[in-house]
């Protein structure tokens, strides 16, 4: 089924639904509409005969004669009640009855119930070779004698309705099918007119073909995968277009050491010192080849956090206020004219204790460049842990807070623009989020962390 095209699919499921609909039906009237239409051949039965005793319709009644054969009983109208006052008038057509049994004991039977009845009315039924007859037998006093009326109709009537019903069943289950046909081509295409419009829209995302925009005005589930679709594509086209900066970036990055490197390298070659002598331009060569090495890593240190992000980060528990004054006695060491306030306390999270370190390293060097004498870190405990690292540096305009943590974003004293980005993905790898306020006299970065 689902190989077969999605017209045929909702035709099968309508059709298969409408048969079974039909076909219950259809045992229905055969198991109940039979027994409601025998109950309906038993009532008219008793109608005629309370007719035939309030109205003094006896005397109408053939008299007692042998003159009914077989063909004025079979072509009775299907609908007619036939009477007989027993044993005084209409005994001809009793044994014409009898006659057509095959057995012969029609009227035996009927008169070993009359014999043996105690209710007033009863009603009866008996197989008469290829038919059934339906009669009442009913205790009357016929001139003064005690008498049995006994009224009867075949099966006849109640066969023809029944198969009557059946057989429109049959003509409306065909005509609903085929409805069932006409409405599934149309809603087959309504639901694969946008399928294929998605399916040709996302083989040319599959092609990198990212820049036509998807509009599929439809509310429903097919109008939801359209939307996750556009944002996808969306998504996509954002991500070439930084990648593409990302390349323009990284190559302007790394072609000034490269140049200053082979330059100096080619000068001392050729026995020309630009420094002046061979130690001072060697050493220049060796600080553009660090310079070009911490690049290189921080690169790569971004590229695995972005792969890391699709995997399990490593967690452990650790105590994330003293990891925070580890690094800061480090960076106290070369920045005296700083004055550090830090207030906090023992506080145990968890995550990669090596990935956090780095992002503490990399907004304190950012701080110590920018600070002019104060750097202030603060922990609150609210829903969640929030950490405020302060600096008394130049306000960040709007423009640049815009672009803070994205690749090879420079501040005014800024190196090359990897460190803030790193810290945003480990920030963001942790289910956390980072943020930068201006505030009076300087910057503030705060960090919430969820655990």
């Amino acid at each position: 089924m689902k190989n077969k095209s999605i017209a045929f699919q909702i035709w099968s499921v309508i059709a298969g639904v409408v048969i079974i609909v039909f076909i219950s039906l259809g045992i229905l009237v055969t198991v109940f509409i039979n027994s409601f239409f025998t109950e309906e051949v038993y009532e008219t039965i008793e109608y005629s005969q309370e007719n035939i005793l309030s109205n003094n319709m006896m005397s109408g009644l053939r008299k007692n004669n042998y003159d009914y054969d077989e063909k004025f009983i079979l072509k009775q109208d299907i609908r007619s009640v036939n009477n007989i006052i027993y044993p005084y008038k209409g005994i001809g057509m009793l044994r014409k009855l009898n006659d057509l049994d095959s057995s012969g004991e029609f009227l035996i039977n009927v008169e070993s119930e009359m014999k043996n009845q105690k209710d007033i009315s009863k009603r009866y039924e008996y197989k008469l070779s290829d038919s059934k007859l339906y009669y009442v037998i009913k205790k009357i006093s016929y001139d003064g004698e005690e008498a049995y009326l006994i009224s009867f109709m075949f099966d006849t009537y109640r066969n023809k309705l029944s198969q009557s019903l059946l057989n429109k069943l049959f003509i409306m289950a065909a005509i609903a099918v085929l409805i069932s046909l006409i409405v599934s081509l149309w809603f087959s295409k309504y639901l694969t007119e946008p399928l294929k419009i998605l399916e040709d829209r996302v083989g040319k995302i599959a092609k990198q073909d990212c820049y036509e925009p998807l509009n599929l005005d439809r509310q429903d589930e097919v109008g939801s995968l359209a939307k996750s679709i556009e944002d996808m594509r969306i998504q996509l086209v954002q991500r070439d277009k930084e990648q593409q900066n990302m390349l323009q970036q990284v190559s302007h990055e790394l072609k000034t050491p490269i140049m200053v490197i082979r330059s100096y390298a080619q000068a001392v070659y050729d026995g020309i010192y630009p420094k002046g002598n061979l130690k001072g331009s060697i050493q220049v060569i060796d600080e553009e080849a660090e310079r070009l090495e911490n690049k290189v890593k921080d690169l790569l240190y971004l590229s695995k956090l972005q792969y890391i992000r699709k995997k399990k980060i490593t967690v452990e528990k650790f105590n994330i206020y003293k990891l925070i004054l580890e690094i800061v006695d480090k960076f106290k060491v070369n920045n005296s004219h700083i004055q550090w306030e830090i207030k906090g306390e023992d506080i145990f999270i968890k995550g990669d204790r090596e990935q956090w370190r780095v992002v503490f390293e990399n907004i304190l060097d950012n701080a110590t460049r920018y600070a002019k004498s104060t750097i202030k870190l603060e922990m609150e405990i609210e829903e969640n842990l929030k950490l405020k690292i302060y600096n008394d540096g130049e306000k960040i305009n709007k423009e640049e807070m815009n672009n803070l943590f994205k690749p090879f974003n420079k501040g005014n004293n800024g190196k090359y623009g990897l460190g803030l980005s790193i810290v945003k993905e480990i920030v963001e790898l942790h289910k956390g989020e980072i943020f930068v306020n201006n505030k009076e006299e300087g910057v503030e970065f705060c960090i919430n962390i969820s655990n």
